[in-house]
């Protein structure tokens, strides 16, 4: 069925719900005014835009999903239990569970009644493989046998991957299988939710993972990745975070999950086949998973399913751990090593290929700093290519070697870029994980993080969830500042700083123009970070004596917000510093930035400067030294630093030479020159 249809069906299918539920409200407005109000934005704006907001508002709807949102990137912030309960009684799939047992019948008897209690022993069944227990627990075992469970007696003991394989072999052929550890205690609705998440959630799926909890409420894991630190190791998202921490809510795709619980799609199992026996204790579990990868199977964390997972009261048992989990070690990375750690990500012609990922084109810091990287690696010969989802013309110069592609969605995005053997860089939350994705078996993935996102959602906890589970520790990561570095650094990630840089060329002082001394300088943006109100209001404060307030970007209507403000708009880089040139003073009060670049911009055209302490701008803003930085919503400290730059020509004279010192460390030469060998020394530690 047509994919619009589809939407139409599903957001008319709620609507009507809606009604039902005699819930008439839409927007804050009556659903019986909508008619009205489209039939007005049509005659405003025309049928073509009325069917493009039309198609906007029907997206948006959907993306609601019942409590929970939706990304374009295709992340949801969660399912709804009833969702998942409503599909499972239609859907219900026959499910064998194996648990492999080895003397652990104090932790056996809490899983299996755990098991008794959440399931329908019509649709599942329980094999447990005994691996050659001391016979008195063989007679114990016995006794657990019941119309739900079978008891599976091996004739030696062959370690965990040789006993689950005995179950899965005991397994009806015609059945999914959920592989579950002894010492697990199943939650309610947990398998539900997994079949969910394979039939109904996931696409191309065929492993998924629970969120599994300590006995004392916190996270175990919530799916598995290579351990950063201890590289010949593999951890868990988000262990020892509270049960409810925002990001283990989100459900994603990961490189494993713990073969304490993993749900496995008969497909799977046929396509792919066994748990590998060449594993004598641990890391068979990332293997099935990795194999899945290269044959087309997502792994998918996901957190409606819970259980409890009494971690190592199975493996204490084991004394002869350290030499039998060694030598798993040694036989996974002699499988996988080249695998993780050789990566092609040169053309024929040993050029570096670089692809910057992009949701948009349009005019803003963050997406200039990428064009101005893009443009400065493509001429030191690197071969770069700039893909994103916008299809109007790019407004940055783009250097004519480099290739610009768009796609209608981050789906077909991703399935062109898993294609690539590049370093693939996300330049914003929601292309991180298309990115990672499409890093998985090709190319090399790197987070370009111009500030922490979650700054862009400061009232909406589930977005910012949402934005710290992209966050990956497969990335490499680059910020642009020391305050973004420590944000970072406080989810146990890292970073390699790379400043903005600006072009010399551009911003510097033109002796042929004379400062104003009565003019005031500032970006005309609305936008709530940016905290204009704070401008406007310690300028209004000044009353009679204010300076004119010259503004510029993309919003000429703040014009009309007073009569001695003039606005320009649009400018090109050469107009915006001849404004500088211009200008007694530059000013800007944002609540929070990444870097601040219009602030060193500034600088580099010996403008003086009054800013706040927006966090990104600590690296190069020094108080009394190279600006005046005043208080966060204080329009009379604004007020007084605008008095004593206005009226100071001495201290004016002293700033304006002190930013220009400051800001010859931000010439893009030199940070190009960073960013030149952060590249080439990531692409060489691959090769």
């Amino acid at each position: 069925m047509n994919k619009k249809i589809k939407l139409v069906l599903r957001v008319g299918k709620r609507g009507v719900y809606k009604l039902g539920r005699r819930e008439f409200q839409y927007r804050g407005s009556s659903v019986f005014m909508l008619p009205i109000k489209v039939g007005n934005y049509g005659i405003k704006k025309g049928p073509k835009k009325l069917a493009r907001r039309v198609k906007d508002e029907f997206i948006q709807i959907d993306r609601r999903v019942g409590l929970h949102l939706g990304f374009p990137n295709g992340l949801v912030s969660g399912v709804d239990q009833l969702a998942i309960l409503q599909w499972f009684a239609k859907n219900a799939r026959p499910t064998s569970i194996v648990i492999p047992s080895y003397n652990d019948l104090d932790v056996l008897v809490p899983c299996l009644e755990s098991i008794a209690l959440t399931t329908n022993p019509k649709l599942v069944k329980v094999i447990v493989v005994d691996d050659y227990c001391e016979p008195k627990h063989r007679k114990l075992l016995s006794a657990l046998e019941n119309n739900q469970v079978t008891v599976v007696f091996r004739k030696k003991n062959g370690g965990f991957a040789k006993a689950v394989n005995t179950g899965l072999k005991a397994a009806n052929p015609k059945h999914d299988v959920v592989l579950i550890n002894s010492d697990i205690v199943a939650h309610p609705d947990w398998l539900e939710a997994l079949q969910y998440g394979a039939y109904e959630f996931g696409v191309d799926t065929g492993v998924v993972g629970a969120k599994l909890l300590y006995p004392d409420g916190r996270i175990q894991s919530a799916g598995s990745y290579r351990n950063t630190e201890v590289p010949e190791y593999f951890d868990h998202y988000y262990r020892f975070q509270d049960a409810n921490y925002g990001p283990a809510n989100i459900p994603y795709y990961c490189l494993a999950i713990t073969g304490a619980c993993m749900y496995v799609k008969r497909e799977f199992l046929n396509n792919i086949g066994l748990l590998d026996e060449g594993f004598t204790f641990a890391f068979e579990d990332v293997d099935w998973c990795l194999r899945g990868w290269e044959s087309g199977y997502r792994t998918l964390y996901f957190p409606s399913a819970v259980l409890t997972h009494v971690e190592s009261a199975t493996r204490q048992k084991n004394h002869k751990i350290t030499v039998k989990e060694q030598k798993s070690i040694d036989y996974f990375w002699n499988k996988w090593k080249n695998w993780f750690d050789k990566r092609i990500v040169r053309d024929v012609n040993g050029k570096i290929n670089i692809i910057f990922v992009l949701q948009s084109f349009g005019l803003s810091g963050g997406i200039k700093n990428v064009f101005e990287q893009a443009n400065r690696l493509s001429e030191r010969g690197f071969a770069v290519q700039i893909w994103g989802l916008d299809k109007n013309p790019s407004p940055w110069h783009v250097s004519k070697d480099i290739k610009v592609r768009t796609y209608k969605n981050y789906e077909r995005l991703t399935v062109a870029l898993s294609k690539e053997k590049a370093i693939k860089i996300a330049t914003w939350w929601e292309t991180a994980f298309p990115v990672w994705l499409a890093s998985v078996e090709n190319g090399v993935p790197v987070y370009f993080i111009q500030e922490f996102e979650t700054w862009f959602y400061p009232d909406n906890i589930i977005a910012q969830s949402a934005v710290i589970s992209c966050y990956r520790k497969e990335f490499h990561n680059v910020t642009i500042s020391s305050y973004n570095l420590d944000e970072i650094r406080s989810i146990g990630l890292d970073a390699t700083i790379l400043p903005c840089g600006y072009d010399d060329e551009i911003y510097r002082p033109l002796k042929e123009i004379q400062r104003e001394t009565n003019q005031l300088l500032a970006v005309g943006r609305t936008f709530f970070q940016k905290n204009f109100a704070l401008t406007f209001d310690g300028w209004k404060l000044l009353g009679d004596k204010r300076p004119r307030l010259k503004l510029y970007g993309l919003e000429p209507e703040m014009a009309k917000l007073d009569k001695c403000i003039d606005y320009v708009s649009k400018p090109s880089n050469e107009i915006v510093n001849k404004l500088l040139n211009e200008a007694t003073a530059f000013i800007q009060t944002s609540r929070h930035e990444g870097f601040c670049l219009p602030v060193l911009e500034a600088m580099a055209a010996g403008c003086p400067v009054i800013t706040t302490d927006s966090h990104g701008n600590r690296d190069f803003c020094f108080d009394g030294k190279n600006c005046l930085i005043i208080n966060q919503d204080d329009p009379e400290d604004l007020k007084n630093a605008l008095s004593r730059v206005f009226e100071d020509k001495n201290l004016r004279n002293r700033l304006s030479e002190a930013g220009l010192n400051t800001a010859k460390k931000y010439q893009w030469g030199a940070i190009t020159d960073k960013i030149e060998a952060f590249y080439k020394e990531l692409a060489e530690s691959y090769d």
